[in-house]
């Protein structure tokens, strides 16, 4: 058995929290660990042993919910530009996110809270999609969300749900059959961080301005384009202040992509692999050029992969409402590398939390890498007038 009463190891849980939402005992609870990652424990004396917790762990039942590969992978770029500039690619997911809600659905995704808390939530209109667009690079706590949306689909409503391959696996397997108003999409994922070291992130930044971080995104288009460009609006008194090239923010984006602090069982996914959990996986299509003929990729383009039959119907439904180029999927594999593998794990992973612990901004800020070319760039696309001129330079480029 999974758990008989104990609290699995680091490198065997994703954090889902489905085996502690399908416990008949409530005998799991989520605890956080020494490095900030949430963890189940289980209650010897409430525990059973009836085994469902291990039925429904997506580290160990991967085969029972992943997809036979398809092959079909497009590139997509939405057609409405305002759903684009506010997208972290192609803007994909707003697309079947709005088809959903126009036909009496609901969207379940990661979105921050008040205090820049990631959960995952469940949004009824277009107004809250806003809050769920958007790439986020940290782990989203999903709190009662499988619960919610299994009496919601029970209701006979549509849900789409979107997540991490092991959040989509986590819900699949939680729910324990198949329905048919359920539509999920999977997110390219290199692996998670916990919400102590973005938090960390946040305070700085905030101590530093004197101010309150009311939104931050972490793919901003609208200086650099389509890039990993992270910023923030803060609220000091009655100013907004917006930081869209400050040390720290880029620190814990090297961080991230370096893939030191993530969850130990990120390094071992058995969701890194071209056969993927979602009826549609979406990820970021960077290099793009180097395969597709596109006539504008400065404003996002998205790698699209068609996993089940229940996607391709959705699909061919909603595919007009975007630019799609038939794509190949080793081509997307080429690009993004957790289509075949984990994320290798790290040396610096041994020693990033011993070190965050001793003093967490002095460890972020070790990943800053200064530049001034970047820092001048900015500085001219903040400007107006040089950032027209910029733009025209490159439209003629592309021409």
């Amino acid at each position: 058995m999974f758990f008989n009463g104990l609290t699995p190891q680091p490198e065997k849980c994703c954090g889902c929290e489905g085996c502690r939402s399908i416990c008949p005992k409530a005998a799991i609870s989520m605890t956080t660990d020494k490095d900030g990652f949430v963890m189940p424990e289980v209650n010897n004396e409430l525990c059973i042993e009836c085994g469902l917790c291990e039925k429904v762990c997506p580290m160990f039942h991967s085969a029972k919910v992943i997809s036979a590969e398809t092959g079909k992978a497009y590139a997509a770029v939405s057609k409405n530009d305002d759903i684009l500039a506010e997208s972290s690619s192609g803007g994909i997911f707003s697309i079947i996110a709005d088809y959903v809600l126009k036909n009496g659905g609901v969207v379940s995704g990661a979105s921050f809270d008040d205090n820049l808390r990631l959960n995952h939530t469940i949004v009824t209109d277009s107004d809250g999609i806003d809050k769920l667009r958007g790439s986020k690079y940290l782990q989203s706590i999903t709190g009662d969300i499988y619960t919610r949306i299994r009496d919601i689909l029970k209701s006979g409503k549509m849900v789409y749900f979107v997540g991490t391959g092991c959040q989509v696996a986590g819900l699949k397997l939680f729910l324990r059959k198949e329905y048919d108003n359920l539509i999920t999409s999977d997110i390219l994922c290199h692996g998670v961080p916990p919400q102590a070291v973005f938090d960390e992130m946040i305070r700085v930044v905030e101590s530093k301005y004197g101010g309150k971080i009311i939104k931050y995104s972490f793919r901003d288009k609208s200086v650099w384009g389509w890039s990993c460009n992270s910023s923030s609006l803060i609220k000091k008194g009655n100013r907004l202040l917006y930081r869209g090239n400050e040390p720290m923010q880029q620190a814990y984006f090297n961080a991230f992509i370096k893939g030191d602090n993530y969850r130990e069982s990120c390094y071992k996914c058995p969701y890194a692999q071209s056969r993927r959990p979602g009826d549609i996986t979406l990820g970021d299509y960077w290099g793009v050029e180097h395969y597709i003929s596109i006539p504008d990729t400065r404003k996002g383009v998205s790698a699209l992969m068609i996993n089940t039959p229940k996607g391709e119907s959705l699909w061919s439904i909603i595919s007009g409402n975007a630019d799609t180029y038939t794509a190949s999927l080793e081509d997307i594999r080429q690009i993004n590398k957790t289509l075949t593998s984990p994320t290798p794990r790290p040396e610096g992973r041994d020693i990033f939390f011993v070190r965050f612990h001793e003093n967490p901004a002095k460890t972020l800020m070790s990943y800053y890498r200064p530049s001034k070319k970047r820092d001048l760039l900015y500085l001219l696309k903040r400007n107006p007038l040089t950032s027209k001129m910029i733009s025209l330079i490159k439209k003629l480029s592309h021409k």
